[in-house]
């Protein structure tokens, strides 16, 4: 309880002195509070259980049953001289005294930040978002050369609300493809535009930015464990340790001849994680 107290009123760690009451106070009570129930457990052992000294010679490993039943006679015996079943303040007393210290390990746990809950499979993408450029500027169709890609993201570089968690998640590789080489996935025939398509930027293995795609054998590269992604074939995984084809952003173009999303992603981006099938 007293851990609990000192970090409560020393939680605002604002200066050095702050932080050294804060570690004193939370020191000493752990330390008092160990110290107190180890004295405890070794009173009880001391001047409570009766001491035997006993010999057991070696025997064969399967007991037999009268081996079995003299052994359950001798722990239940043993149960009965430790006092634990009859002394019931004791054993009230050490259970609370244990039970307590998870109430430091709860405050310590909710402590290191909020629930990730449905951030994770979330992005700023969404219907109708443009394809904005790392200039700022929206992509616009024929900016792309065939066989050439951008890195493209659902807002501009200085919104607010793309944060460094944000981009982890949004950026997107816009690619055009040389005319009738995409081979798209069942029910994904209309999420390309004119030989255009769009993958998430990050690799399914472990999250690295994929920068290098190969113009010939349209693949992208991860660079980091060399992960290699077919991206007429939705970006399915043709070697490397990834697991999961890049998840595609479906678009299309607008009456000003902008890209956008028509929808966010369908599952996703990233590596995988523990709520994640």
């Amino acid at each position: 309880m007293g851990f609990i107290a000192s970090y409560v009123i020393f939680h605002s760690l604002n200066t050095i002195n702050d932080v050294r009451l804060s570690n004193l106070f939370l020191g000493l009570s752990l330390t008092v509070s160990l110290g107190g129930l180890a004295a405890g457990i070794i009173g009880w052992v001391r001047w409570l259980m009766p001491a035997h000294e006993t010999v057991q010679d070696r025997h064969a490993l399967a007991a037999s049953d009268e081996d079995l039943e003299i052994a359950t006679q001798v722990i239940m015996a043993g149960l009965e001289e430790t006092g634990i079943a009859r002394r019931s303040l004791l054993k009230r007393t050490l259970g609370l005294a244990l039970g307590l210290f998870a109430l430091p390990a709860v405050l310590l746990l909710r402590d290191l930040g909020p629930l990730p809950r449905k951030t994770l499979a979330t992005t700023l993408w969404g219907p109708n978002t443009l394809l904005f450029n790392e200039a700022g500027f929206p992509v616009k169709l024929g900016d792309l050369e065939i066989g050439s890609f951008t890195t493209v993201l659902p807002t501009k570089p200085d919104d607010p609300r793309m944060t460094e968690e944000e981009l982890g998640k949004a950026a997107v590789l816009l690619i055009r493809l040389e005319p009738g080489t995409n081979k798209p996935a069942p029910g994904r025939e209309n999420w390309a535009f004119q030989d255009h398509v769009a993958y998430s930027k990050i690799c399914t293995h472990l999250g690295c930015p994929i920068q290098l795609y190969q113009k010939q054998a349209h693949k992208l590269l991860c660079p980091c464990h060399q992960s290699t992604f077919e991206v007429p074939n939705a970006c399915k995984v043709v070697f490397g340790p990834a697991g999961r084809p890049l998840p595609q952003l479906p678009i299309t173009v607008n009456a000003n001849g902008e890209f956008v999303a028509t929808a966010g992603f369908d599952r996703p981006v990233g590596p995988s994680y523990w709520e994640r099938g």
